[in-house]
């Protein structure tokens, strides 16, 4: 009978999963592995305990794809794997033996839960990190095993080279170092000339290369020498830190730990689970990982001795937001906390976060979504760690682990009694600047000339920009002024300004404010998010699609990427000759033919699906939508236009609004047509068959979602750069507050589907 129900569970789940995202947090993803080897536990235990990297061969459906010649081990620290569990931690390789992924992943590394009884920590921590940096994707994952229903687990994505090249636009063989080291508390005797290290802590441990080799693993061809540089540099000379690191997200990184009592992170004892990547930029970025034991369940701020209890709960909730500050083995804390303007810049990232997570409510409500929809899987987990009251009572109330008696925290009285704790710090109450909508003239500018950019800037005496030419280049800073000199208008009238160069690819731009008290920042995500200005110029990519699943298919019914080009003269424009490509030291990559025209103040459509047999103009390479470059150059090999882009959604477009002119925004795509329609999208779209009336739009205090639907929907506001600002659900109608956004263009979604524009102003 078990066996039975167990094929019936799967039927009901799998009759809905086909072809899903396969880290959609909105949806379970169903996992089945057949094995042939029926004692496959036993023989998974025997690889783990021997520590030979075997895999056990097995056949394994994705959300209903099919791989076989998949590698299957166990995976998982002491705190996750015991042969006594039920369940344990999965690593599944679909490329072991075959060339073959699940839209585009090759490696799916499942987790038990052993540390949270809620469930909801892992998924729900990833979601919020995402919100301000880069870092894997996570959701929740049924397992079947040899057609039985074996539990439910997190699926986190591996940080590897296709997660580097959609985060940072760079190339993936650059230096890249794993921060995690083998050893926990017991530091390796150090070599001859090196100073004692305490985990990934970026101590300056020598100048030889060898200190650094117990305490970090790399994962490039070099990069030693690299690393090196970057602990001198926060030792010796650490106003320079921003010259080797892309400081901005690590201050979000330093912070994101702390809030969410992340110890098990660079913050706590051991000092780990992060990478470190060499953008082509030149600085170094950082990816956290490992969430399971966020939210308080990590025990140690410092190496633990045999007496050592785990630490309170109040002295968890009560952990100082500026630990680190004076520990020289943090070094990257001391640095960021002893810099007056950077520890405000994160103090201003710290409100920001409370405000669109806790102030809002938003977070708990999510974790209340997440409990719903994995209640039903957890009931039936046939191999729990812990009891499904246990489950449910863990996301307010506190139990007990299973393993050792330790207490898992009730997660969302922890993070709200740790809201009412950081507001006893005058830095998190003082009075922060306040930036009105930034204003550039000319509004429209021609590429390679200068543009003034002015704000309206209150409570501050200290105001730069940032300022950049395309995404993967690091920001320059300079200051704002209000002297009137600066196109600020009179002196000292609250107006603050400052004259930048703009290039090809127009500017990405945020405003930064402080006084002696509080630093705000417009918009508010910055560096994540920014406010952007288009150039203009005679002929311009108007409108690219990376990701055309439905839109528009070609004259052989294939739905592949296309780009745009519109002339904003009244004269035809000869293209023969010209190029398009995706790398700007290969400038000539395809050629337009001989005889293409670009009509007056007309459009041209171009197929970019590396398919030059088709008819029509196709060019000799694609489009990547995890992000992208594409450069229009003209006969002289110079660039005329371009756009970068991270990150695409299906069916979404690039495209510039106001048509021809404005910058690039996220749009409903029109093809061959004015991007008028798609930059302003109107008020009472059909979704999925449903009326939803959204007001007012602008908006700058609420947006109302109203519905004669009763059925419970999702929610999701995205911003400029695809990352989800608000997440929620309704039924009949709700209230979203954008106060604490940025002013800008912002994108809703109901369910997934349906793209509305909302403009903040």
């Amino acid at each position: 009978m078990k066996k039975f129900l167990s094929a019936l569970f799967l039927i009901t789940i799998t009759s809905q999963a086909f072809s899903q995202a396969l880290y959609n947090p909105d949806n379970i993803t169903i996992i089945d592995i057949t094995f042939e080897d029926n004692n496959w536990n036993t023989t998974l235990q025997d690889f783990y305990d021997n520590d030979i990297g075997e895999r056990l061969m097995a056949i394994v459906e994705v959300n209903g794809s099919e791989f076989d010649s998949v590698g299957v081990r166990y995976r998982g620290g002491s705190s996750t794997y015991s042969e006594d569990y039920g369940k344990n931690p999965l690593n599944i390789k679909l490329d072991h033996l075959k060339n073959q992924d699940y839209q585009g992943f090759e490696v799916l590394k499942l987790n038990n839960g052993a540390k949270d009884p809620s469930f909801v920590r892992e998924v729900g921590s990833y979601e919020v990190v995402r919100q301000y940096m880069a870092a894997p994707q996570a959701n929740y994952a049924q397992v079947f095993v040899n057609g039985n229903y074996h539990g439910l687990y997190t699926n986190v994505e591996s940080v590897n080279k296709n997660l580097l090249a959609e985060a940072f636009l760079s190339n993936t063989d650059n230096t890249r170092f794993e921060c995690s080291p083998s050893y926990n508390f017991d530091y390796p005797t150090p070599p001859f000339g090196c100073t004692e290290g305490h985990g990934s802590s970026l101590e300056y441990l020598g100048d030889g290369i060898v200190c650094y080799f117990d305490h970090y693993e790399i994962q490039s061809m070099t990069g030693w020498e690299d690393l090196r540089d970057v602990t001198n540099t926060l030792a010796n000379s650490p106003q320079d830190t921003r010259s080797i690191l892309d400081l901005d997200r690590f201050i979000w990184m330093s912070a994101l730990n702390n809030w969410l009592v992340n110890l098990d992170s660079y913050l706590g004892a051991e000092t780990q689970n992060y990478y470190l990547f060499k953008q082509d930029n030149g600085l170094f970025a950082p990816i956290m990982e490992d969430f399971n034991e966020s939210i308080g369940r990590y025990p140690w701020l410092t190496p633990p001795n045999d007496s050592d209890l785990q630490t309170s709960e109040a002295n968890l909730i009560g952990l100082n937001p500026f630990l680190g500050e004076s520990n020289v083995q943090k070094p990257l804390l001391n640095v960021i906390l002893n810099d007056p303007t950077w520890r405000r810049m994160y103090v201003a990232h710290f409100r920001t976060m409370l405000a669109e997570n806790i102030e809002n409510g938003a977070l708990q409500n999510r974790l209340e979504d997440f409990q719903d929809m994995i209640t039903v899987a957890v009931t039936n987990d046939p191999n729990p760690l812990y009891s499904s009251g246990d489950f449910i009572d863990n996301l307010n109330i506190s139990v007990a682990d299973f393993v050792n008696g330790e207490t898992a925290y009730g997660v969302a009285n922890f993070l709200g009694s740790r809201y009412d704790y950081l507001q006893t710090f005058p830095e998190f109450t003082a009075t922060q600047p306040t930036i009105e909508t930034p204003q550039t003239d000319p509004a429209n500018p021609l590429p390679e000339t200068d543009i003034t950019i002015t704000a309206s800037i209150s409570d501050a005496n200290t105001v730069f920009l940032g300022y950049r030419e395309v995404l993967t280049d690091a920001f320059t800073r300079t200051p704002m002024f209000d002297d009137g000199n600066n196109g600020d208008g009179a002196a000292n009238d609250g107006i603050f300004g400052v004259t930048v160069p703009i290039g090809i690819g127009g500017l990405q731009y945020y405003i930064y404010a402080e006084n002696d008290e509080a630093g705000k920042f417009s918009p508010q995500r910055a560096e994540l998010e920014f406010h952007t200005v288009g150039t203009s110029s005679d002929v311009v990519i108007n409108e690219v699609l990376a990701d055309n699943e439905t839109i528009q298919a070609d004259q052989d019914g294939e739905f592949d990427d296309w780009a745009e080009l519109y002339n904003n003269t009244d004269v035809s424009v000869n293209l023969g000759g010209w190029f398009l490509t995706d790398n700007e030291t290969v400038l000539n990559k395809w050629t337009f033919p001989n005889g293409t025209f670009l009509d007056a103040n007309g459009y041209l459509m171009v197929w970019i699906d590396d398919d030059e047999e088709q008819d029509g103009l196709h060019t000799s390479f694609k489009l990547a939508n995890g992000g992208e470059a594409l450069y229009l150059v003209n006969p002289q090999l110079q660039i005329v236009d371009q756009l970068i882009f991270g990150p695409q959604s299906n069916d979404i477009s690039m495209a510039r609004c106001p048509n021809g002119t404005g910058g690039f925004e996220f749009a409903t795509p029109t093809f061959d047509d004015n991007n008028a329609s798609g930059c302003t999208v109107g008020t009472n779209d059909l979704v999925l068959g449903v009326d939803y009336r959204v007001f007012p739009n602008p908006v700058s205090e609420a947006i109302f979602v109203e519905t004669t639907d009763f059925e419970k929907r999702n929610i999701q506001l995205f911003n400029l750069v695809g990352q989800a600002v608000f997440t929620g659900s309704f039924s009949e109608e709700i209230e979203v507050s954008v106060k604490e956004l940025g002013s800008g263009i912002y994108f809703l979604k109901i369910d997934g589907a349906g793209v509305q524009r909302v403009v903040v102003e």
